[in-house]
């Protein structure tokens, strides 16, 4: 009867030790959720800032020097952005309407968002 006593408790030990590390499992999961949501939140407020500060860049206010040349390489890549988009309105056999943006057909002579004459 021991043997079988003893095969119980380490039975009972190793399934207690099981218990124990699936909830310290659960726990460190809940726990690095957290630190995603809160870095999310970092993030979130980083764009922020950079969004105010290239915002001063845009409207000519003064803004640290240290920043100033991201800023020009941000305005740099914007330009790149709406070239390809113009690009890909060009391939799509569209144009866009000097009024609202607005993607027409190269043949229309009026918008048909906003009515502007188009060239």
């Amino acid at each position: 009867m021991s043997l079988i006593n003893n095969v119980g408790k380490k039975i009972t030990g190793a399934g207690k030790v099981a218990i124990k590390a699936s909830g310290n499992m659960v726990q460190i999961t809940k726990l690095n959720m957290a630190i995603k949501s809160e870095e999310s939140k970092i993030q979130g407020f980083m764009a922020n800032i950079g969004s105010t500060i290239f915002d001063k860049y845009k409207e000519g206010q003064g803004i640290d020097p240290d920043v100033e040349t991201s800023c020009e390489e941000i305005e740099k890549s914007i330009k790149v952005i709406e070239e390809l988009k113009l690009k890909i309105i060009d391939v799509r056999d569209l144009k866009k309407c000097p009024g609202c943006s607005n993607e027409i057909d190269k043949d229309d002579v009026f918008c048909s968002k906003c009515g502007t004459k188009v060239d």
